[in-house]
């Protein structure tokens, strides 16, 4: 796939989570959170075996985990800190609404940058810190203004 396709990708993820976020404001004034995410994840499931199907490949194959995937600790830190965070934003879209909500967590990229650093081997430059900060404090005012 190409930069430009991935680009494109990127920006149509910003603009569904934008909506989702709208949406899910709404639907969790009536609605649990735990509900909510339960029924994200079916149709998430749902969309992926039939992509599957489509694609020839058994729907089976999305509770089978080769070890070669991916390494299974890994595998597992990262499903339990996705749902976590699932759990997380959406009880803050709850709590705080859509757009406090987007704003703060929209801040993860300094996170990522962080524990890339620490975890991978990535590459901390002083201006991502920098400015991955000044996005951070920034979010917080626009969050925490009435």
């Amino acid at each position: 796939m190409s930069n430009a396709a991935g680009f494109v990708l990127a920006v149509v993820a910003a603009v569904l989570w934008g909506l989702t976020y709208c949406l899910d404001e709404r639907v969790l004034a009536g609605m649990s959170v735990f509900k909510l995410y339960f029924l994200h994840s079916l149709v998430g499931a749902a969309v992926a075996a039939t992509v599957l199907l489509a694609t020839g490949h058994a729907p089976a194959s999305l509770i089978r985990v080769d070890p070669s995937e991916a390494g299974l600790p890994l595998l597992g830190i990262t499903l339990v800190t996705a749902t976590a965070a699932a759990f997380a934003i959406l009880s803050s879209i709850q709590m705080l609404g859509a757009s406090k909500s987007s704003v703060l967590e929209i801040s993860y990229p300094l996170f990522v940058a962080i524990f890339s650093t620490l975890f991978f081997g990535g590459h901390l430059q002083p201006s991502v810190i920098l400015g991955g900060g000044f996005i951070f404090v920034g979010a917080a005012i626009i969050a925490m203004a009435k």
